[in-house]
């Protein structure tokens, strides 16, 4: 019979054994690339991908959508960090005294600001997500902390970009996140802002790209935000393809879209024609359904960046993001495009009660205009409430389809084997 300190040793060891156990590398050859494209890592990231590119067709950026407190403690982990480029600001670019020394991209600064981050951002991590789920933070912080580039070689690329995906997709798995509260602000809001750090961190460091696509791409570090971009104007877009490199079209509508603000960014840093630096994007543009453009840039990227050894070999899968063969019998379809997303259905019906509501007389005791200002100050914010009908009902991609009434109603099915939280 084992003594009672033998059996909370040995509860002990199997603890710590079970909580340095962290996301490996999986994809070590170029055989092992067929197992990923069945794992279950994978069938999360394109379902998710899909069932975003649904849920925010004609939404804009600056649409009153839901924003959950989860989602607002997430994009604060990038204030934190922004704060750590302030605190390490670039190397002084002094003159090299070799050829060798000469050719070395990037700012030296990076690996100062990149040292800081990963001493901090498992901390930042756990005081982002609920209490609860304290024991997804290492895996969780291993997607994050390899979302920003290369340290040794002071590079970006969409291998990074992926890895961030994988953040994103974790947190639904563990149920940090939900599809009902959370899918179109994880997109618009949580990768947005994202998106516009790593852009910092790019022109700060003059960080270089690591993705060998060069100008035959749509942007040598970037790819998501066009899935996305794109996906936003399938439905009710306010120009045509053939005007989204305008001038006129970037001025209007940068704040509004991904897919502008990206045209944006890119005609502001890159040097020469869109022709010239991204000769993929300049084609597009001739085209004339979003639709068939969304659909075609979404098979690009799971043919040349999901399929990329470079880009595979340095991606780690955990608990949360598996590497094990998905037998649910699911298959993969695309999102559905050009109908109204049950988003902006429900923003639209949301809109039309507001309408229909009557004034009421005004009561109220004349006051100044200071005072109406001082007090709507004090007013506080609340987050608009999420219908239960939100569910990304719609969707093709990993999902049960039935008939109701000669309607079809698919049902994502693209978290059903989440892990849950078990009593030990």
């Amino acid at each position: 019979m084992e003594h009672k300190g033998e059996v909370n040793l040995k509860r002990v060891a199997a603890f710590f054994r079970r909580s340095s156990t962290g996301p490996v590398c999986r994809v070590q050859s170029t055989s092992d690339i067929e197992p990923w494209q069945v794992s279950k890592a994978y069938f999360t990231l394109i379902t998710y991908l899909n069932d975003v590119s649904t849920e925010i067709q004609g939404i804009r950026n600056t649409d009153s959508f839901p924003i959950s407190q989860n989602i607002r403690r997430l994009t604060a982990i990038f204030d934190k960090l922004e704060v750590m480029i302030q605190t390490n600001p670039p190397a002084p670019v002094v003159q090299a005294s070799t050829v060798s020394a000469s050719l070395e991209p990037g700012n030296k600064g990076y690996r100062r600001w990149a040292h800081c981050m990963l001493r901090d951002i498992y901390q930042m991590v756990e005081k982002a997500v609920p209490a609860s789920k304290c024991r997804h933070v290492n895996e969780l912080g291993v997607y994050l902390s390899g979302a920003f580039g290369s340290s040794t070689k002071i590079e970006y690329g969409t291998g990074h970009e992926l890895s961030f995906l994988f953040f994103v997709c974790a947190l639904f798995r563990a149920e940090i996140l939900t599809r009902e509260e959370d899918l179109a602000a994880s997109a618009l809001v949580l990768f947005d802002r994202y998106l516009k750090f790593v852009r910092r961190l790019q022109v700060t460091y003059s960080v270089i790209s690591s993705n060998w696509h060069g100008g035959y791409s749509l942007d040598k570090f970037q790819f998501v935000p066009f899935i996305w971009g794109f996906a936003q104007l399938c439905y009710a877009a306010p120009f045509s393809p053939q005007k989204m490199l305008d001038e006129d079209t970037i001025a209007q509508y940068r704040k509004e879209y991904l897919l502008i603000d990206c045209v944006a960014h890119m005609a502001n840093t890159y040097i020469g024609t869109f022709a010239r630096h991204s000769s993929q994007l300049w084609s597009l543009a001739a085209l004339s359904s979003w639709t068939k453009i969304q659909r075609g840039v979404m098979l690009m990227y799971m043919e040349d960046i999901l399929l990329d050894f470079d880009n595979l070999n340095a991606l780690r899968f955990g608990e949360l993001m598996s590497f094990e063969e998905d037998k649910s019998g699911r298959k993969l379809g695309n999102a559905r495009l050009g109908v109204m997303s049950p988003l902006r259905r429900q923003m639209a019906e949301d809109q039309e009660e507001q309408d229909q509501e009557p004034e009421l007389p005004s009561v109220t005791p004349s006051i100044s205009r200071s005072e109406l200002i001082e007090g709507s100050k004090k007013k506080p914010a609340v987050d608009k409430p999420f219908s239960d009908g939100l569910s990304n009902s719609g969707l093709s991609v990993g999902s049960d389809c039935s008939s109701l009434s000669g309607v079809s109603v698919h049902l994502p099915t693209w978290m059903d084997d989440a892990p849950r939280n078990t009593k030990h």
